[in-house]
């Protein structure tokens, strides 16, 4: 592995063991209809999240002003299982795959998820009471006894969210990072930013192979590195850094945004 890889290895491990029972509780056990942001107001002790939450909320913050989605790939537990199940030998049909017209209208699918997201917020998250009246305890977040109360209690949501969760695990085993491309809310919300953020990453016109062609003849959609499937600075990019160290000719660089620097894609499906 090259040096940034192993270093965004290294970060994604560090948030995993930080987080990773939070993402556990969220997933299975949490009792509010949209896990992760109601932390504040949740009775339970096992979940880290109550003392999680403000750090994350302000780290993901400060993370999308300076570098729009760099969250997404250095420090997300959920990128890093994604990583990984795109790392799993896969048939030959699906090793590279080809995005036609339809993957640029079923990428916005993640923005209707965002949109759902907020609409059961303000229905289920921000009452009074809280939707499911009870909290389960156990000696650990992987209780199964545990995890069959809370599923008994709860309702459909459990139901969804652990669908969403076998479709993303399913979609991450023939698409790298299908969750992220296609799924996540806070994905959606963050590629905002990637057109607005401080930090990008630029093109050096002087090193790039073909300049008149906005990008480097070496890469036919995207960057061959590229975990996103996408180009530098477009909505899906999560600042993984893996193109800046797979350019051949070391054109791409992590830099301060200027307008004229930034790779513009031309037949890459657009974000």
């Amino acid at each position: 592995m090259q040096p940034i890889t192993i270093w965004r290895r290294i970060s994604q491990v560090v948030f995993l063991g930080v987080a990773g029972t939070w993402l556990a509780f969220g997933w299975l056990r949490c009792p509010f209809g949209v896990p992760f942001v109601s932390c504040q107001s949740c009775p339970s002790t096992e979940c880290p999240g109550r003392y999680l939450q403000p750090w994350f909320v302000g780290l993901i913050a400060l993370s999308a002003i300076f570098s729009g989605r760099l969250f997404c790939g250095w420090a997300c537990p959920m990128g890093l299982v994604q990583d990984a199940l795109g790392r799993l030998p896969k048939p030959k049909a699906t090793r590279e795959p080809r995005f036609g017209q339809i993957d640029r209208y079923v990428k916005y699918l993640k923005y209707v998820l965002l949109a759902a997201v907020i609409a059961l917020i303000f229905q289920h998250n921000l009452q009074w009471a809280r939707p499911y009246e009870y909290v389960t305890r156990s000696p650990s977040i992987f209780n199964l006894n545990a995890i069959q109360v809370a599923w008994g209690l709860g309702g459909g949501a459990y139901k969804a969210r652990f669908a969403i969760l076998v479709v993303a695990l399913i979609g991450g085993l023939f698409v790298f990072r299908f969750f992220c491309r296609y799924m996540c809310p806070l994905g959606a919300l963050l590629s905002v930013f990637n057109k607005l953020s401080l930090l990008t990453i630029r093109r050096d016109e002087t090193r790039c192979k073909d300049c008149s062609e906005y990008r480097c003849k070496d890469c036919s959609e995207y960057p061959r590195e590229c975990i996103q499937y996408t180009v530098p600075g477009t909505t899906d990019c999560v600042m993984c850094g893996e193109c800046v160290q797979g350019c051949p000719h070391r054109a791409l660089s992590f830099g301060l945004r200027r307008r004229a620097s930034t790779l513009k894609p031309r037949n890459q499906p657009r974000a």
